[in-house]
């Protein structure tokens, strides 16, 4: 009987089955697909496959897809923590991949909160460099306050120069140049636009550069603006904060350190050539006392007066080559 019992009481042993989350697999699935989604929409947007409202569409789907694996992921491992059981791994992979997905949309967060909400900067706010377009500009006391040391840049070299050096920058920044008022007179002001493509989701921005002759040299102004939005999440200032230091990295390169020239500079005034002479007057300049008289032609002998010009005598090696040729009789008139 003790046998046939202990026989029995094995086979009624209930055996609980291991708990598996359910929750992890799903959050593995959701990370997977959420990384994939906001690849394929950065470059089908870079390769302008699909507009940016589009491309905004699939973004969020994107950031849904992750949203739920991060928070999948933290369930799961809460309900591994208390009941034991198998998809740790799983759960842990979910998470990763949703941070990796989320991690763009934080750092947007983040520029947003710290950011003034603007969409288009220039360094000069009063007659900014017009754009494509001619899109308005606005925001500029705001600008002023947040980015005061975005100003109207002075140099002490030709327009030219510096438009050849700003082309060189922009070219090594990866824009591309639209529309160019090449440099013509070294007193003409010279201008190009360009567009610049952010780095991940190929977001595309508008920039026109401005170059005025000035009394040092030349007067440098740029403006970034957004295609798409009212806060550029700082981009703009970025951009052309990159740019004025790349600038000048090429200009000490070509030309060597060059004096800065600050915008409220005091320009002396040129002296007179004679310091006795009285001003000038404003007024159109004076018109001489009397015409002047025409020369008088030449009289021959007979006091005739010819227009024929007066030859010089030949030398004397030359005199006796052509002593005895009769001269050239005048052309006549055929119509007489």
């Amino acid at each position: 009987m003790s046998v046939a019992t202990g026989i029995s009481a094995r086979r009624m042993r209930k055996v609980l089955p291991i708990f598996r989350s359910r929750l992890a697999a799903a959050s593995a699935k959701s990370g997977r697909l959420a990384v994939p989604v906001l690849v394929i929409a950065a470059l089908a947007h870079r390769a302008q496959f699909v507009t940016t409202p589009q491309f905004l569409v699939l973004l969020a789907l994107g950031v849904l897809l992750a949203a739920f694996a991060c928070t999948a992921a933290t369930l799961a491992a809460l309900a591994l923590w208390r009941k034991g059981g198998t998809g740790w791994a799983q759960a842990i992979r979910g998470f990763v991949y949703g941070a990796l997905a989320l991690a763009p949309v934080a750092f947007s967060l983040h520029a947003f909160a710290t950011h003034p909400r603007l969409a288009d900067v220039s360094t000069d706010t009063a007659n900014p460099p017009a754009l494509a377009g001619g899109r308005a500009f606005s925001g500029a006391a705001l600008q002023e306050r947040a980015y005061p040391d975005l100003v109207t840049r002075r140099f002490r070299i030709a327009p030219g120069d510096l438009h050849r050096a700003a082309l060189q920058v922009a070219d090594s920044s990866g824009w591309t140049v639209t529309a160019e008022l090449p440099p013509g007179m070294p007193d003409e002001p010279t201008r190009f636009q360009a567009v610049a493509t952010s780095l991940i989701f190929a977001f595309r921005d508008d920039i026109s550069v401005r170059i005025m002759p000035d009394p040092v040299g030349a007067r440098f102004d740029i403006r970034s603006a957004s295609r798409f939005g009212e806060h550029d999440l700082g981009a703009n200032a970025t951009r052309i904060r990159h740019f004025l230091e790349d600038l000048d990295a090429v200009l000490i390169a070509a030309y060597g350190a060059i004096e800065p020239v600050e915008d409220d500079t005091e320009l002396p005034d040129l002296p007179l050539a004679d310091p006795d002479a009285p001003p000038r007057e404003d007024g159109p300049p004076p018109l001489p006392g009397a015409k002047p008289e025409a020369q008088s032609a030449p009289e021959e002998e007979d006091g005739e007066q010819t227009g024929l010009p007066q030859l010089e005598e030949l030398p004397p090696e030359l005199s006796e080559i052509y002593e005895g040729d009769p001269l050239p009789a005048p052309a006549t008139d055929a119509r007489q």
